[in-house]
């Protein structure tokens, strides 16, 4: 008969086994917790945005305007000059000289004329020209064609001043301002004077 006393008992209990395996799970759980807390806190990368070119506009030349042509001076061949109707005052005579852009383009004119007496049937100058009369401005002047200025001739009468020695006139002869050529303008109604000291015309500026 076999004596079974004394033999040793096995003391371990099965629900230390599951606690081990409980602790071990546990871990594993705890390590993938960190493990998707690490990879999902991770910032995704940011696109980086495409720089967008920048078109500037072209300007366009601002247009350049044309320089204007500078009106010319009158010429001799573009101004008709003539004879107004005179105004007798105590003394004199005002005879208006009427100068007219007959040409196809405005000019510009200005100042004074020169005017003497002529006569003896050939254009003889009698007696002195004109002396200016400076209360009146010499000024530019455009005329439009047709347009006209005007100067005004003063003839003191022959016959008032004791040194004249009057003499019978054909007419005047007229230089424009700036002008080498002249017209002549017939008019026999006045007497001159041969004395080329006395002095009967006076002449103003042109105005419009």
């Amino acid at each position: 008969m076999t004596d079974t006393e004394g033999a040793p008992t096995d003391n371990r209990n099965p629900w230390k086994v599951w606690v081990i395996v409980l602790a071990i799970l546990l871990g594993l759980a705890i390590v993938a917790a960190i493990i998707w807390a690490v990879t999902t806190a991770r910032p995704a990368p940011t696109p980086t945005s495409t720089p967008t070119p920048t078109v500037s506009e072209s300007s366009s030349p601002t247009p350049t305007s044309q320089p204007t042509a500078e009106t010319s001076d009158c010429s001799f061949s573009a101004l008709a000059v003539t004879l107004g109707e005179p105004e007798g005052t105590a003394g004199s005579s005002v005879i208006p000289l009427i100068f007219t852009n007959s040409g196809d383009d405005s000019c510009v004119i200005g100042g004074f004329p020169t005017v003497a007496f002529v006569g003896q049937g050939n254009g003889t100058q009698i007696g002195s020209a004109a002396t200016d009369d400076t209360t009146s401005t010499a000024t530019e002047i455009t005329l439009a064609p047709g347009a006209a200025a005007t100067a005004n001739l003063t003839v003191t009468f022959a016959g008032n001043l004791d040194d004249c020695s009057p003499t019978d006139a054909d007419g005047f002869r007229v230089y424009p301002p700036n002008v080498s050529e002249a017209v002549f303008l017939p008019d026999t109604s006045l007497q001159a004077c041969a004395n080329s000291s006395a002095s009967i015309l006076k002449v103003t500026a042109l105005a419009e």
